[in-house]
């Protein structure tokens, strides 16, 4: 029998042997007394998924064992415990007792692999598993990625009725590895995350109410990378509340905005906020002009600061015609830059696309142009050399296609011209493939 945490499920128990319940007004006048009572015939109706002696294990009752009501209470929140089973029922005629269930759905599954690519990782793998009314009505959505600098495992367990009060939600539990050799520092993240949702899709809003355990460990730090990064070395743990907002509209012109904010307190105190649109709008019979834009910031409290591990960079995907993380505030020591991540970013991508011309060709063809920038690092160590983090706008403008193949979703971009800085790292081809089977 297997066991494990209550996710939503009504149980019902109904006790209808006279001396436990005198409401039920059965005809067992002889059971009144409140001593405990031995069944001679102990029997399970209502189970499809799990054998009789399944069940009877997880309650705990067996024939010819005296049974008080506090016994066939204990037995029937053992099988709550279990969150197998939407409803149950105790009663009696004779010397027969009777549990009858009703049990939850049997869980469904995808167990799918993965082959990829793309500018921000290199090659990856993916492992992903999915299933469906599990632990009470619940879903289970996880999935590992692995490549050569970075690790990233992901699982949530949600459900419409997950929380008491039949309130949607769940929890989410992450952990990524990040090894970049293009970077001074490695570090760690673990995050242990439940939330509750509200608003409906369907109305055009949705939202999140959550709490964040955030693990970061930076460690591995190069001897020669900048002293601001030198000191953030270590462990770290911060908690607190936050709260995601997302409003869409399908009708005309389809759009969608959200706004999410997080507090954390402990080894640290600071908050992040994020802001982030995307538009699709018809231009012509033959094109169509997309547009998404982000805004972010991370604000240390009182004596705290960010480290390098909260901090945020533009490139790859997020911004076109630059490297992952090519586009940060840097600290120049003669030879030596180290990116350290800003506290302020912004990006606007824009993307003319002519989807028309898919008819003749195995892929949508278009132009895109980005412009975008990442400043600030507050910190009181001084750099090692000169420190740049001011305003300084990128832009980068190209060519860009997207595919739906048998294989997977792939895109790809070249940039034609980049408007950069010197110490930025820039990457003219920007690739992002996926392959499931």
């Amino acid at each position: 029998m297997k066991t494990g945490i209550l996710g939503g499920a009504t149980l019902a128990v109904i006790l209808t042997v006279s001396s436990f319940s005198q409401a039920q007004n059965l005809p067992d006048q002889d059971l009144v007394d409140p001593d405990a009572r031995v069944f001679s015939i102990i029997s399970v109706t209502g189970n499809e998924r799990f054998r009789d002696g399944d069940i009877l294990a997880t309650s705990g009752l067996e024939v010819g064992q005296p049974y008080t009501e506090a016994d066939i209470v204990a037995a029937v929140e053992a099988l709550e415990f279990t969150g197998e089973f939407r409803n149950v029922r105790v009663f009696s005629s004779g010397p027969t007792l009777t549990i009858d269930v009703v049990e939850e759905p049997d869980y469904s599954g995808d167990l799918t692999f993965g082959l990829g690519a793309d500018s921000d990782v290199g090659v990856f793998g993916s492992v992903g598993l999915s299933l469906e009314n599990i632990l009470g009505g619940n879903a289970l959505k996880s999935d590992l990625t692995f490549s050569k600098e970075v690790v990233i495992g992901r699982a949530t367990l949600s459900g419409d009725t997950f929380w008491p009060g039949q309130r949607a939600g769940g929890v989410r539990v992450e952990f990524a590895d990040f090894d970049y050799d293009d970077t001074l520092f490695d570090f760690q993240t673990a995050l242990l995350q439940p939330y509750v949702n509200f608003g409906a899709d369907t109305e055009g809003f949705a939202g999140e109410l959550r709490f964040s355990a955030l693990w970061t460990d930076m460690s591995s730090i190069d001897a020669a990378a900048s002293a601001i990064i030198q000191a953030e070395e270590g462990r770290r743990f911060v908690a607190g509340p936050g709260v995601a907002l997302n409003w869409q509209g399908t009708n005309g012109t389809p759009w969608t905005a959200g706004a999410s904010i997080d507090v954390y307190g402990g080894d640290a105190e600071f908050a992040e906020v994020t802001l982030a649109f995307a538009t699709r709008m018809p231009i012509t019979d033959w094109s169509s002009l997309r547009v998404r834009g982000r805004l972010g910031a991370v604000e240390a409290f009182g004596n705290s600061s960010t480290t390098a591990a909260d901090r945020l960079t533009l490139g790859g995907t997020s911004m076109r015609g630059f490297s992952r993380g090519g586009i940060s505030p840097v600290d120049i020591d003669g030879t030596v830059t180290t990116t350290l991540g800003g506290e302020r970013y912004a990006v606007l991508q824009t993307d003319l696309l002519l989807p028309n011309l898919s008819d003749r060709l195995p892929f949508t063809p278009g132009l895109y142009f980005d412009i975008g920038s990442v400043w600030d690092v507050d910190s009181a160590t001084a750099p090692s050399g000169n420190l740049s983090d001011d305003v300084v706008w990128r832009s980068s403008a190209g060519l860009a296609i997207t595919a739906e193949t048998p294989l997977g979703d792939f895109s790809a971009s070249y940039a034609i011209t980049t408007n950069a800085e010197d110490f930025d790292e820039t990457e003219r081809f920007t690739l992002s493939f996926v392959s499931e089977f």
